[in-house]
């Protein structure tokens, strides 16, 4: 048995009192407090749009789908990462292609590799942020320029991670979050899309809740009267009991973040000293 727990929940009283105000609001389904998650979250990441999910696999497949990838389409993507990565691929029947990483020190995808994976069918790079460490996006993003690619993030594990001053998440087309419990943002289930392209963030709200034109919130709150079904769509959406968890957990994100990386420096430095003992005995 594992003595050392891999993650541990700091979940207190504030989640508890923010699900407890939610149930006895009386609106539990996708709701205002979704809204004023994916507001928050786009405010934290600088970035246009934000769409509250029930993961981050959902977040990736509609992404897929929101940039345009289509049958037999090639999607370039690492080959150190989670099924879901990859999974959400195979959802809209294009072809992964497996790039490597860089080497054992740097746990991303390697740039040099994606550019001669690219052939006349590639549409698309996913990267994953390995960790919450970046990818070399300059290098990425470039070549996507180059080679006309969608550029997907895969950032399950890194909101509020930086790359040259930017959020990870907000430098490809769209980035994708997880809410999982060993996240650094958990709501049990959950996740969230990011993107600056409003036509990318409408299509997804669409695909969210299965092609309808408005959600039962706003037609009961007065702001719409009525919906239509215009596209094929996914039962992707998020509660606002989760939302008003993932609200409180966003609040705590930046504290949590450096309580990581104080963590980290220890491990590095008593690691460091106990390998330098080994080789002394």
């Amino acid at each position: 048995m594992y003595k050392i727990p891999l993650f541990d929940l700091n979940f207190d009283k504030e989640e508890e009192k923010a699900a407890i105000e939610t149930i006895r609001s009386g609106w539990i389904s996708t709701g205002p407090k979704n809204i004023e998650l994916e507001n928050n979250f786009a405010s934290a990441l600088d970035i246009k749009y934000a769409l509250a999910l029930t993961n981050c696999t959902a977040a990736l497949h509609i992404a897929l789908i929101a940039a345009g990838i289509k049958d037999n389409d090639e999607v370039i993507c690492p080959s150190l990462t989670f099924a879901a990565t990859v999974n959400a691929v195979r959802y809209v029947n294009a072809v992964p292609v497996f790039c490597d990483i860089k080497d054992y020190d740097d746990l991303t995808i390697d740039p040099v590799m994606i550019e001669k994976l690219i052939t006349d069918k590639t549409k698309a790079v996913i990267v994953m942020h390995y960790g919450g460490f970046p990818c070399d996006m300059e290098t990425i993003t470039a070549i996507a320029r180059k080679y006309k690619l969608k550029v997907i993030e895969d950032a399950a594990h890194a909101p509020l991670s930086e790359y040259k001053g930017k959020k990870l998440g907000t430098l490809g087309d769209i980035g994708c979050f997880s809410f999982f419990s060993n996240k650094n943002i958990s709501t049990g289930e959950g996740g969230m899309l990011v993107t600056n392209n409003k036509e990318y963030y409408e299509e997804a709200k669409l695909l969210r809740s299965h092609g309808m034109t408005t959600l039962s919130y706003e037609r009961s709150s007065g702001h719409k009267t009525h919906y239509d079904v215009i596209r094929l769509g996914y039962n992707y959406r998020m509660d606002d009991i989760r939302a008003s968890i993932g609200i409180v957990q966003l609040s705590k994100l930046q504290k949590d973040l450096a309580s990581r990386a104080e963590i980290r420096k220890l491990y590095i430095e008593k690691l460091y000293y106990w390998n330098k003992f080994i080789r002394i005995k």
